[in-house]
């Protein structure tokens, strides 16, 4: 699938629960623990990583690549499936030369528009409040899906100055001082 994706730094997660009830229903709250591993040797940002997230007892394993960037809205082809045996997987990762970098602890209140297109309110430990639009879809239909994300944008009244391009992982590299 394809992930099409805004992500907006925000102030007062009340207001914004207001205006995306009136857009949505939430469906879900959920703690999302990510550690992040890379074959990248040096101390800089790695330019490719993996995710493996726990949440509610179960670890996905995730991939993304960037497509393009536009208006404030990322596309990225994402791989994802689940692992059983995390140590193994673990285990294996490490015999190929991967070694963790970074954990990212995120709280999300996801709210479902349609299928396959949600809001998330977000609190990532260290970086603070956002809000994500997103919608998974196939590779010929971004453009549509962009769409409909600058529709929201423009129904939640976020100026496009709000919008961050720069990831999560970035941010707390960035803050951590490495």
């Amino acid at each position: 699938m394809i992930e099409v994706e805004a992500k907006i730094k925000i102030q007062n997660p009340k207001e914004f629960r207001k205006l995306v009830n009136q857009l949505g229903k939430l469906v879900e709250k959920e703690e999302k623990i990510d550690d992040y591993y890379t074959l990248q040797k040096n101390k800089s940002y790695p330019r490719k990583s993996l995710r493996i997230r726990k949440k509610n007892g179960i670890h996905e394993i995730n991939f993304k690549e960037r497509i393009s960037y536009k208006n404030g809205i990322h596309a990225k082809n994402e791989q994802e499936f689940q692992v059983t045996d995390i140590n193994n997987f673990l285990a294996l990762i490490a015999d190929f030369g991967f070694k963790k970098w970074l954990t990212k602890i995120k709280h999300s209140e996801i709210y479902e528009l349609k299928n396959n297109f949600h809001i998330e309110i977000n609190h990532v430990k260290s970086l603070g409040w956002f809000l994500e639009i997103e919608y998974l879809t196939e590779k010929n239909k971004i453009e549509k899906a962009r769409k409909e994300i600058q529709e929201i944008i423009k129904k939640l009244s976020i100026e496009k100055n709000q919008i961050i391009r720069e990831g999560y992982t970035k941010m707390l590299w960035d803050k951590s001082g490495k």
